[in-house]
């Protein structure tokens, strides 16, 4: 059969692939079998050494904190389905795709693994670096032996000489019953599966859901087995996002975002994500970053344009309307599921409304008020502040049992606001801030510009969209700031006293 050009590239390109493993691992050909023994069961029980010795040609950066996990997140805890939500570039597909189905290989827990992707070809193309390693690795065939069995060693579907099988599956394939001899594969590595254009349609996300829960779970082993999907959550609609939210799958989600909560990298032993590499990353990619490096799905500007959002030197304290506002939208529950805790620190001069601080994390109840004492502190004699937090039964009897605590250690109690008022829908109320940023209105603290939940606030205002499952606290909060600030100066206006006061350290209202 003649060969196609394209076919003939890919070849060529595996066989390149070949050479380049080949020649960049060596082995030690003076090495006692003693000495020989001694490391392989040292390398077998240390998923990190196992990787740098076997596959030098990859480990281009030392391994990151959430690298070194994967032995005691993944390989020791089979028969669960993982959502590894990784950041961008962070190596996810060489990871869960290569080293570590050969790691559980070669501790001879791998009885075969399945790859499903978007199309045949993707699948298959997905194996050729397993496929390479186990033809040309030096380093594994002198401890493991020859690998290749001839005459089962094609691209896509190929398996070893201790009869451990490896298959590629596109979405559109069927892996059911799949097996060699007695061995159904247990390790199953979904990579790539959903395309960005589809995944505007929910009804295809959906079938993409169905075939992987349907179609390839089903087709591993049951006696002992892994499901490894490799996505960050770019859209509100990937697998690994469909997947979470349903409340009849269980799944461990592992979220790694390209900074750490403290605002570092989560890479920093890899120069590529350096401070100023990820700076660059954020100055250039705009929205996207934010999608795909920080696992937050939006679609930007369908209510607020990234254009109306300005930034601008704040006023001193003193010389804002009145009180500061500083208003919370609390969560019930502090997982890595649950809604966001949000405060936001506005001051209003005029009809402007400068966001001086924003906050928002899935914390604790007393970290919660920790901050907003933080807030009293910084504020200090220059200004009045309110503290407001938006209330319903509930939510006051949790958080203020909490805040009675704090009170207790910090020697005084914060004057808290519960606002029961009734609120419209949420959607609405966040909506009709529109026309005040529209109008230039609104100012963010460009002292604050580096500042987390300041970036929090911006993605999540960006986000707003009617039926978006993103996470709207802290519009939320500000919404609740700006109609408590125009509340105070409609007092204010009709000859109301105003309440500004000077006030001692151990003082908030």
């Amino acid at each position: 059969m003649m060969l196609k050009p394209a076919d003939k590239k890919l070849i060529e390109s595996f066989e390149q692939l070949v050479d380049v493993i080949k020649g960049s691992t060596p082995i030690d050909l003076f090495e006692s079998n003693k000495d020989k023994a001694n490391r392989i069961k040292r390398l077998l029980g240390n998923y990190e050494q196992f990787c740098l010795y076997y596959f030098p040609e990859y480990c281009f950066a030392a391994f990151a904190e959430f690298h070194k996990g994967i032995q005691k997140d993944v390989a020791a805890n089979f028969n669960n389905i993982f959502l590894e939500q990784w950041s961008r570039g962070f190596a996810k597909s060489t990871h869960f795709g290569l080293f570590l189905p050969l790691f559980l290989k070669f501790n001879g827990e791998l009885t075969g693994m399945i790859v499903g992707s978007i199309n045949e070809t993707a699948a298959a193309e997905k194996l050729e670096d397993v496929r390479a390693n186990l033809q040309s690795n030096q380093r594994i065939i002198n401890d493991f032996g020859e690998q290749v069995s001839y005459g089962s060693w094609e691209k896509g579907m190929f398996k070893t000489k201790d009869d451990v099988a490896f298959y590629g599956f596109g979405k559109d394939q069927s892996p059911r019953g799949t097996k060699f001899k007695w061995k159904r594969p247990n390790y199953g590595f979904v990579d790539d599966l959903n395309d960005t254009r589809q995944l505007k349609n929910l009804d295809g996300a959906l079938a993409d859901k169905k075939w992987v829960m349907g179609e390839l779970k089903p087709a591993l082993w049951t006696r002992k087995w892994w499901l490894v999907i490799a996505q960050n959550k770019f859209h509100d609609n990937t697998l690994t996002a469909l997947i979470e939210e349903d409340e009849e799958i269980k799944a461990k989600v592992h979220l790694v975002n390209i900074r750490l909560p403290n605002g570092l990298s989560a890479w920093p032993e890899n120069p590529d994500f350096s401070e100023a590499a990820i700076k660059a990353l954020e100055e250039t990619e705009g929205a996207e970053f934010i999608r795909e490096r920080m696992n937050t799905p939006f679609e930007e500007g369908s209510i607020f344009k990234n254009e109306w959002l300005h930034w601008d030197k704040p006023l001193p304290l003193e010389k804002y309307d009145g009180v500061l506002i500083h208003y919370l939208d609390p969560s019930y529950k502090a997982t890595d599921k649950s809604d966001y805790k949000g405060w936001v620190l506005i001051g209003k001069k005029g009809l402007e409304y400068h966001i001086l601080k924003a906050w928002g994390e899935r914390t604790t109840s007393m970290d919660m008020w920790l901050h907003a004492y933080e807030i009293d502190a910084w504020v200090g004699e220059r200004q009045t502040v309110s503290h407001s937090m938006e209330a319903n039964f509930i939510q006051e009897e949790i958080h203020t049992k909490e805040l009675d605590r704090v009170a207790l250690d910090k020697g005084y109690m914060l004057r808290c606001h519960m606002d029961h008022r009734k609120k419209a829908d949420k959607f609405e109320r966040i909506q009709t801030m529109q026309p005040l940023f529209k109008r230039g209105l609104v100012k963010f603290n460009i002292d604050e510009k580096a500042d987390l939940g300041m970036k929090l606030l911006r993605t999540q205002l960006l986000a707003i969209e009617k039926g978006s499952r993103i996470n709207d606290d802290l519009p939320d909060a500000l919404e609740g700031a700006i109609w408590m600030a125009d509340r105070y100066n409609q007092r204010r206006g009709n000859g109301t006293r105003s309440g500004k006061y000077k006030k001692s350290t151990n003082r908030s209202i």
